[in-house]
C-alpha cells in the first residue's frame, strides 16, 4: 500500500505531537483479505504521517467492530508493558476493505519516557496506597466504596507521560461509578469522573436567549414595552458537566456559592422555567462552564489553564439592571432589574470576558483605553461565541437582545453591536467618558479580525495577546500584542492583513 499524499485527504491537526488526530475525505481501493491485515498495512504505509515510526510493534489490535456498512478496528498503544491512556489508533473501512477514515492518538517515540530502572521504579506508590488515595478523593470516610479494579498505566499530560494508577470505584449511597487517576510518583489526583450515565446533571436553559431561538423580537417576546413570558419551545435541555455531585451548582470551573438561597437538587435535575429562581443559577453555571471548556479546547489547559479555581457567582446579587465582575473578590454578580441579566447568555459571557482578562492580566483596565478594551473584548467574546447560532445577519453582530428586549434604540434590540463604523478618532478622552461607548471601537476592530480570519484564528490570537498586556495598556500596544501572538502561533501568516485592519480603524502605530 502506498502512503497517503498531502492534499488527497482532510485532516484535524494535533496540538502537542504535530501529527494529525484524524484524517478523512479519502477512500482507498477495495482489497481482499483480513480487515486487520489491511488496517496494519495502511498504518505501516503511513507511519511517518501518524508518528508511528519505531512504535508500530507496540500498537496492538484491541477490538474489531462490525457495523451495518463498515468495519472499525481499534489499536491500543503500550509502552514498557503498560497501556497508555487514550493512546489509540482507529482505522475505518467499508465492507470491501476500502479505508475512508483514521483517528490517531498515538504518542510518537520521541515523547516516550526512557526505560524504567528496576532499582528506581517510577511506580513509587503501591497499588494499596493508590487505592486508598482514590477512595479519599470520592468519599471522606470511604463509606459504601467498592474498588472494582486498579491498573498501572501511563497517563498523558500535554506532551508528557506520567506513571499512574487507574482506579475504578463503585458506590451505592450515593449511587456512583468513579474512574480515578492517581499520579504514581507523587500520589496526587490527576483526574476523576463519575461514569454513571444515569446520574448526569441536566438543566433547562436559553442558548443563548429567546430572541435568537425564535428569530423574533416584535410580537412574540414583548408587548406594550414589556417583556412577555417566553414560550416553552425556546428552552433547551442540556447536560451540566464538571459538577462535584453535592446537589448544588458547583463544579471545577464555576460555583454559585455566593447566591443567596441557592438551589439544591440531590437528583441533579435543574429543570426550571425562567420565572423560577434556580433558572438564573443554571444559566450561569452552564454557559460559563462551557466557555471555560472552550478555552481549554484552544489549548489553555493543564499548566496553561487560565483559571486556577472555580469562578464564584452571585446569580441575582442586585435588584438593579446591572451586572459586574469584582477583581478583588474574583466574583461575578448579576442583576435582576428588567429582564434578569443571567437570563441572557450573551450578557453572562460579556461579564465572563472581564473575569478572563483579570485571570490573565490581574487588575486589567486601569486606564481609559484599557477600560474601553475590557468592555470591547467582553462584547466581542459574547458575539463571537454565539455568532454561529444566529441566522439573522443583524443579530449576528448584536449582543444581549433578550436582556434589552424593550429597548428601542436598535433594531433588533440589543445592548451593543460589534460592527459599528467607528475609528480611534471617535475615542472620547474626557474624564467622564463612557468606557462602554469607547469600547465599541475595540469590539469593532476585533470583529474585523474575526471576519477576516474566522473564529478559530481570531479567538486564539486575541486571547493569546492578553498575556503580554498590563492594566494600563493602550489600543496600539494591544494591537501589537495581537500581531506578536500571530507570529508566535501562526508564524506571522496574518500580520500584513492585521496591520491593514488596525490602520483602517486608526489604531497605531502598531510596530
Amino acid at each position: 500500500m502506498t502512503p497517503m499524499k498531502q492534499g488527497r485527504y482532510k485532516a484535524v491537526a494535533g496540538y502537542y505531537y504535530k501529527t494529525p488526530k484524524e484524517i478523512w475525505g479519502f477512500r482507498t481501493k477495495a482489497a481482499r483479505g483480513r480487515p486487520a491485515n489491511r488496517a496494519r498495512d495502511f498504518l505501516k504505509a503511513n507511519r511517518d504521517l501518524f508518528g508511528l515510526a519505531g512504535i508500530s510493534s507496540r500498537i496492538k489490535l484491541q477490538r474489531k467492530i462490525e457495523s451495518l456498512g463498515a468495519r472499525h478496528l481499534i489499536f491500543q498503544q503500550s509502552h514498557l508493558g503498560l497501556r497508555i491512556h487514550r493512546a489509540y489508533v482507529t482505522v475505518h473501512m467499508d465492507l470491501k476493505n476500502r479505508i475512508y477514515m483514521a483517528k490517531n492518538r498515538a504518542v510518537p517515540a520521541e515523547f516516550l519516557p526512557p526505560k524504567l530502572d528496576p532499582k528506581k521504579s517510577k511506580f513509587l506508590l503501591t497499588r494499596e496506597r493508590a487505592r486508598r488515595r482514590a477512595i479519599r478523593s470520592v468519599s471522606r470516610g470511604g463509606k459504601n466504596c467498592r474498588v472494582l479494579d486498579v491498573e498501572k498505566l501511563w497517563y498523558p499530560e500535554e506532551k508528557f507521560l506520567r506513571p499512574a494508577f487507574r482506579v475504578r470505584i463503585h458506590r451505592l449511597q450515593p449511587y456512583e461509578d468513579w474512574i480515578v487517576y492517581i499520579d504514581a510518583r507523587k500520589g496526587k489526583l490527576l483526574n476523576k469522573y463519575d461514569n454513571l450515565a444515569m446520574r448526569r446533571a441536566m438543566a433547562r436553559v436559553f442558548d443563548p436567549n429567546p430572541v435568537v431561538a425564535l428569530n423574533d423580537w416584535k410580537s412574540l417576546l414583548s408587548e406594550d414595552g414589556k417583556p412577555k413570558r417566553p414560550p416553552a419551545d425556546v428552552y433547551r435541555t442540556v447536560t451540566l458537566r464538571n459538577l462535584k455531585g453535592t446537589g448544588y451548582l458547583e463544579g471545577a470551573h464555576v460555583t454559585t456559592c455566593r447566591t443567596r438561597n441557592r438551589i439544591k437538587r440531590p437528583d441533579l435535575r435543574f429543570d426550571f422555567e425562567s420565572t423560577e429562581a434556580g433558572f438564573d443559577e443554571a444559566m450561569v453555571y452552564f454557559h460559563i462552564d462551557r466557555a471555560v471548556e472552550y478555552l481549554k479546547s484552544l489549548g489553555y489547559r493543564g499548566k496553561r489553564a487560565i483559571f486556577e479555581k472555580a469562578i464564584e457567582i452571585n446569580a441575582h446579587g442586585t435588584r438593579k439592571d446591572n451586572s459586574w465582575y469584582s477583581p478583588g473578590l474574583k466574583r461575578l454578580t448579576f442583576g435582576t432589574g428588567g429582564v434578569d441579566d443571567a437570563e441572557d447568555a450573551e450578557t453572562i459571557l460579556h461579564e465572563f470576558g472581564h473575569a478572563l482578562q483579570d485571570a490573565i492580566c490581574p487588575d486589567f483596565g486601569q486606564s481609559p483605553e484599557a477600560a474601553a478594551m475590557g468592555e470591547g473584548f467582553g462584547d466581542y467574546f459574547a458575539a463571537s461565541f454565539f455568532e454561529e447560532y444566529k441566522t439573522d445577519k443583524e443579530l449576528r453582530v448584536s449582543i444581549s437582545s433578550w436582556d434589552q428586549i424593550t429597548d428601542k434604540e436598535f433594531e433588533p434590540p440589543c445592548l451593543r453591536r460589534v460592527n459599528l463604523p467607528m475609528t480611534f478618532e471617535n475615542f472620547d478622552n474626557a474624564e467622564d467618558a463612557d468606557e462602554h461607548q469607547n469600547g465599541k471601537i475595540w469590539s469593532a476592530t476585533l470583529w474585523d479580525v474575526r471576519e477576516r480570519f474566522g473564529r478559530d484564528i481570531a479567538d486564539r490570537i486575541i486571547i493569546e495577546s492578553h498575556f503580554q498586556l498590563d492594566g494600563f495598556t493602550k489600543f496600539a500596544r494591544a494591537a501589537r500584542a495581537i500581531i506578536d501572538a500571530d507570529r508566535n502561533l501562526y508564524r506571522g501568516r496574518h500580520v500584513v492583513a492585521l496591520r491593514r485592519i488596525f490602520h483602517a480603524r486608526g489604531i497605531g502605530p502598531v510596530e
